[in-house]
Formats: structure tokens, C-alpha cells, sequence
């Protein structure tokens, strides 16, 4: 994968939850960062900053985002590892 797509965003440090998250994703999208500040953005949340409240919130539309644009499989799979975080 391109390094410059699966990079930590530049200038944000990122909470532990928030770094478990981006490494999942990182496994599943070319696009982590775009994608989990995307999502939370639609659920008044802070995608450097998570805690347990917000990614309960986020599973989903994570999964969606991955499934959309990769494979069913690939968000079923992003689901259950998110899931685990909680």
C-alpha cells in the first residue's frame, strides 16, 4: 500500500483508541484517516480523540465505508475487529 495514503495524519497525535482504530482500518482502505474523520464527523466526534461511547457509534458506518469500497467480506471483517476494541 501507498505509504502516503496509510500515513498518520501529519500535526495529529492520535489517542490509543483512536491509533487502534487507524490500524485496522489501515488493513482494509486505502484511505484510513479520510474515512474515520469522515465518519466521525457524522457522529459529533473527534476521530484523534475517541473513547469507547463514540467508536460504539462508529462500528458501523466504518464497516459500510469499508464494504462500499472494498468487499462485503472486508467490512464484515473491520466490524468484528472494532467490535473487539469495545
Amino acid at each position: 500500500m501507498d505509504d502516503f495514503l496509510s500515513r498518520r495524519p501529519a500535526g495529529i497525535e492520535l489517542n490509543a483508541l483512536s491509533e487502534s482504530v487507524f490500524d485496522i482500518l489501515v488493513n482494509y482502505t486505502a484511505f484510513p484517516w479520510p474515512l474515520l474523520q469522515t465518519q466521525a464527523k457524522r457522529v459529533a466526534a473527534d476521530p484523534a480523540a475517541l473513547g469507547r461511547t463514540d467508536l460504539a457509534r462508529l462500528v458501523k458506518p466504518l464497516a459500510q465505508g469499508v464494504a462500499r469500497f472494498n468487499t462485503p467480506k472486508a467490512g464484515v471483517q473491520v466490524q468484528v475487529a472494532l467490535e473487539r476494541l469495545l
